[in-house]
């Protein structure tokens, strides 16, 4: 039979030149031909086999090939009349190549050429079906594919096209055959992937690419608008947000600066969050962004929102009149906050504070030659206290 053994042994191997475009010299009637020349075609290889030419003055054989009939170039020289087969490769698949085969005599005389014209098998069948998956998590992609039914496959390359580069980049193989299914991870939201798949087989034969299937990541969810912040709360910050449907949170970024880091502070499910500072006249810049139910976020505003704490109340506005053993005080509040008032009186016998005082007030029963130093402060609604107005007073 054809091509019992197609691999050539070490012996064959050591009676082989290497190619050489030279042409041999002149053919020769004399010199007996090859009569019979068969071959035996793989996807990228082809074998030879010839009837042996067993004549004394035979040294061996040139073969010759040509991709057209016309522009032949010596392929091999074997350099042992008994050798009768020999095996072509690297090849392309489905592809006809034409072979001309001669004997050559011990003064290398050739033979007239023995013609035979083969064709590479076809390549293998590229992915029939690819399609999108239809998962859909934050940054991946999935897409499945009908694996290959052609045994000699035995696994499958994973192009990408790069956008940037404008070509195909090869980033993942998978085995065995009958995997069929891919995963692409950390991936920009809102973003279209294009992917391809090769099948290779054992001997590193490739087929053509599949179709390309496109896939778009989950996009961003809308951006949160209408933030407001209040700037009258004493301690606190409150914050207030326009609601966007089917988002499953919202994230509270603060800074104090408005050019600063933007650290998250909170995570709320409503509209809405107060942030307890516990401090007076503190100014805070805020950024919100919504959080949808795969856990994709929405990109922070550009600009943020300055909310502060109410500060302290200005200093009272402090006029006094004395009288006999007496000091009559009229008050008032410049930033119109002050609610009431409250005093401190050092010297004289002891230190005395009067709470809760109204804009008229009289300190009565004052002695001679005493000096008699006063603090006066501003309490608003939510009870802070302003930094005091002094005065000194002496009978």
């Amino acid at each position: 039979k054809l091509f019992n053994k197609i691999l050539l042994t070490s012996s064959m191997i050591l009676a082989i030149t290497g190619c050489s475009n030279n042409p041999p010299l002149k053919s020769s009637v004399n010199v007996p031909k090859v009569s019979e020349l068969k071959a035996l075609s793989d996807r990228n290889a082809i074998a030879l086999e010839w009837n042996l030419v067993d004549k004394q003055n035979i040294a061996g054989y040139y073969i010759q090939r040509s991709e057209d009939n016309k522009d032949y170039k010596q392929i091999v020289k074997i350099e042992n009349r008994y050798v009768t087969h020999w095996t072509d490769v690297d090849l392309q698949p489905s592809k006809s190549y034409f072979y001309k085969i001669s004997t050559f005599t011990d003064k290398g005389v050739p033979s007239f050429a023995t013609l035979k014209r083969v064709s590479t098998a076809k390549t293998i069948s590229p992915i029939s079906y690819i399609a999108d998956s239809g998962l859909r998590v934050k940054g991946m992609v999935k897409f499945i594919f009908r694996p290959s039914q052609n045994e000699r496959v035995v696994g499958y390359y994973i192009e990408k096209f790069k956008d940037k580069s404008g070509k195909w980049e090869r980033i993942a193989t998978l085995k065995p055959r009958l995997r069929a299914e891919f995963i692409d991870k950390n991936l920009i939201d809102g973003q279209i992937y294009k992917y391809r798949v090769i099948s290779f087989t054992f001997d590193g034969l490739e087929s053509k690419p599949s179709k390309v299937v496109s896939i778009k990541t989950l996009s961003k969810p809308k951006i949160v608008t209408g933030l407001k912040v209040t700037t009258n709360l004493p301690k606190e910050i409150k914050l207030s947000w326009a609601k966007i449907a089917n988002m499953s949170e919202y994230l509270i970024y603060s800074s104090d600066s408005q050019d600063g880091n933007y650290n998250l502070l909170a995570r709320t499910k409503n509209s809405s969050f107060i942030d307890k500072i516990g401090k007076d006249g503190v100014s805070r810049y805020y950024k919100v962004t919504s959080l949808d139910k795969y856990g994709i976020e929405s990109v922070k505003p550009k600009n943020p929102v300055m909310g502060s704490t109410l500060d302290i109340p200005l200093k009272p506005i402090v006029s006094i009149d004395k009288g006999d053993n007496t000091i009559t005080f009229t008050l008032s509040s410049s930033d119109q906050r002050a609610e009431k008032y409250r005093i401190v009186r050092e010297g004289g016998e002891k230190s005395i504070k009067y709470l809760n005082v109204k804009s008229g007030f009289q300190d009565k029963k004052l002695k001679p030659k005493i000096r008699y130093n006063y603090k006066v402060y501003s309490v608003d609604k939510y009870g802070l206290v302003s930094k005091p107005t002094e005065l000194e007073v002496t009978f």
